[in-house]
This record gives C-alpha cells, structure tokens and sequence, in this order.
C-alpha cells in the first residue's frame, strides 16, 4: 500500500516514518507544509494519505472517487479539523505516534491499527458484514416513533444538515450511529449539538431515551432498542468491521410496536443497507442521500440497489421528507 504523509511536525513525521519500517512498510513522501502537499500529491498520488488535522482544509478533501483515502492525525479529540475532514471524506483519525525524549516510540500500535482497518473496509464486499443481532419479537409496546439516522464516510456534515432541519419539541426520538473512533465520540456529540435544536447526547447503556432527544451511539458495542425500551449495547464480534453497526441499530428497530422513520447518509461500504431493507418492509419511510450530495456515494447506493429506499433525496430534503412522514404517520394512527 503506498502511505504518504503530510504533518508540520518534524517529530511527528518521525514518529510516523519509524513506525511503517517497524511494521514492514515505508512512506512514498513526507511533506511538511501546505505547498509541499499539493505538489508531492499530484507528482506522486498515494493509496492512503496520512493528515495533520492542521492541513485539512489545504488537502483538499471530496469524494472519494480520484482523491487517496485519508487518514487524520490529531491529539486533540475537540480539533475542528478532525470533524471538518470527516465531514469532507476522511476516514477517520487517530492520535499520531511519539517520540518520547528517550527515543522511545510510543502509540504505533493505534496507528497501525487504523491503516489495517482501512485496508479492510477499502477492500471488503458487502458480505464481511452480513451479522445480524438476536431480537425479541415480543417486545413491549413503544409509544414513541423513532427516526433513525446512519452515516460514515462524510457523516458528521450529513448528519449535522438533518438535524439543523429538525424542530424543537419534535415527537420522536432521535437515534444516531456515526463510524467514528471512541475518543471522538464525545466531541462529534458536542460538535452536533451545535447544529441541532435538539440536545444531543451519547447513548447511554439502559438509558430509556425520551422524545425530542438525540442519541449518539458510542464504540462500547452496537446500539440497539432493547425490548425494555431502553437503549443497550450489543457485543461485537471480531469480524465485524464497523463498531457500532448502522445495521445492528435499524434491524433491532424491526419489529412490531415500533415505528419511525430512517435514513442512510454518505458512508463508504454497505453498512446499514440492509438493516434499511427491513425496517422498509416493516412499514417505515427510508430515505438514503443522493448520490450529488454524498460525499462518498457508497452505502446510500448499496441501499438504493437493493431496493430499501423508498426515496433518494439531496441532503437538503431528507429531514423535511422525514418529518413529512412522521406526521403523516401520526395522522394515521390518531
């Protein structure tokens, strides 16, 4: 895989370079500012870009069709460019590696971890992430509709533009589940709240959430709507790619005494088409974002293919074609 970098830190770099060669990999280019970014990536593009979360509005982020995967650097969980890049395409992110004053490096593990992973979500099929959680079909009943949000490549900015359409008071409660690492999660709640005139969250385990609220799952395992109403965490296994998993959320909304609403945002792979299939032939409204307004036009299009759309929508109208739906849904049943 050819690895590049590009950080204002010397150390940084260092740090970076010694941890590829203690794995068996090596940088195809170093850059150490904005100029020599732009120029290294044209004359020589790279399979996976390594950024300083300082350079990301220089890196030029988008879709991820003819720009290399990226990968943000950043010790700091509340950088706006960590939630910047992701919003514009990026990955994910982690806290670079160190040089400790003895030399010593410290961190390559969490590195390494991530390039691994992203190898494997570049390269895996649909099929990798065909699990699927145990749910009680007896259920109690719950009076409150759901509206049900998933989101990965591209996520933060997707998810933030739906919920600034939201109102105050809404009748519903909000779940959310973001591909994001666990130390980030405390920040994008924070970093959502901002756009949303609903208080947001992180998803507490046994919490039974409430109308007009919004629930962040965190990485402590896959969110789900326990049959006591309460929100829980399901283990994950291994194999399992993403964690939390957008399908595990929506297949665990299935069932009869719950209703709502759901939409899959721009994410690369497949996660949560599936789940958005079922909760579509259990009677929800499902809604996946279009293709020009995804920042990566993966998992909306796995779910437009296989049919568990009922609309593909500009990021503009899914939170207003969601609220349509609710209130329709309450005309119903009222």
């Amino acid at each position: 895989m050819k690895i590049a970098l590009a950080h204002t830190d010397r150390l940084v770099r260092e740090a970076v370079r010694r941890c590829l060669t203690q794995a068996g990999m090596s940088l195809i280019w170093a850059a150490a500012n904005r100029s020599e970014l732009n120029r290294m990536r044209r004359n020589e593009p790279p399979e996976l870009l390594l950024l300083d979360a300082g350079l990301v509005s220089a890196a030029g982020l988008g879709s991820a069709e003819g720009k290399a995967p990226c990968l943000v650097l950043s010790d700091d969980q509340g950088s706006p460019g960590v939630y910047e890049a992701l919003s514009a395409g990026a990955l994910g992110h982690v806290t670079p590696p160190q040089l400790e004053p003895d030399g010593q490096l410290t961190g390559a593990a969490r590195l390494l971890a991530r390039i691994e992973r992203i190898r494997s979500l570049v390269t895996a099929l649909p099929a990798a992430q065909a699990w699927a959680p145990r749910v009680d079909a007896k259920r109690k009943d719950h009076p409150l509709p759901v509206l049900a949000l998933g989101a990965s490549t591209g996520g933060p900015n997707a998810l933030a533009r739906v919920l600034e359409g939201l109102p105050a008071g809404l009748c519903a409660v909000v779940l959310i589940v973001q591909h994001i690492d666990g130390d980030y999660s405390q920040g994008l709640v924070e970093w959502l709240g901002t756009h949303s005139r609903l208080p947001v969250q992180l998803a507490r385990n046994g919490e039974l959430p409430e109308a007009g609220k919004v629930y962040v799952a965190s990485t402590a395992g896959h969110l789900v709507l326990l049959p006591s109403r309460q929100l829980g965490y399901q283990a994950a296994s291994r194999e399992q790619l993403h964690v939390p998993s957008v399908d595990v959320l929506f297949e665990s909304l299935a069932v009869p005494a719950v209703t709502g609403v759901a939409a899959l945002l721009s994410g690369m792979g497949s996660d949560g088409a599936r789940g958005l299939k079922i909760l579509r032939q259990a009677g929800w409204h499902t809604v996946a974002q279009d293709q020009s307004t995804s920042t990566v036009y993966g998992m909306p299009r796995a779910a437009v293919e296989m049919g568990a759309a009922a609309q593909s929508l500009a990021l503009g109208e899914i939170a207003g074609s969601l609220l349509c739906a609710l209130a329709s849904a309450r005309a119903r049943s009222g």
